[in-house]
């Protein structure tokens, strides 16, 4: 069992910690899985059950508190399926509990007609999608205050 290893590759990002610190590295994505098809996203390990995920920083692996991140940016052409933009966009500024607002966008497809930015927000998720010219950002749910559509 010991020589068995789960396939992983890396997605360059920066995490934004609470206390306003921004780390570079490389997140470890898995390649496969049991109810996954393809390479696993950022958002799927953000939005996962584990509270700490690996970062590979300045050549060591830091153990980060999900609870403290309140920001993740990556590559957009790496991270973002066309498919999503079948919604309705949304143009916000995005007030979180740290740091200057964000201009972002968002597109919103919900079922049942519920394709409004409030819908959005009320997701449940831990970490939602936005995007940032050629970049996406994950922001936590829990650190925004307030959301200007």
């Amino acid at each position: 069992m010991e020589d068995q290893r789960i396939s992983v590759e890396t997605r360059a990002v920066r995490i934004t910690l609470r206390t306003g610190v921004q780390l570079e590295g490389e997140l470890f994505l898995q390649m496969h899985g049991a109810h996954q098809f393809g390479p696993q996203r950022v958002g799927e390990v953000l939005n996962g059950a584990e509270p700490f995920i690996p970062l590979r920083h300045e050549g060591k692996i830091d153990l980060l508190n999900l609870h403290q991140v309140i920001a993740v940016e990556t590559e957009a052409s790496d991270e973002f399926d066309e498919l999503l933009r079948l919604g309705k966009e949304y143009r916000v500024e995005v007030h979180m509990t740290a740091g200057p607002a964000l201009q972002l966008a968002t597109f919103v497809s919900l079922p049942d007609e519920h394709n409004r930015i409030k819908d959005f927000l009320n997701q449940g998720r831990k970490f939602l999608l936005f995007l940032q010219d050629d970049r996406v950002v994950y922001l936590a749910g829990k650190e925004i205050v307030r959301v200007i559509d």
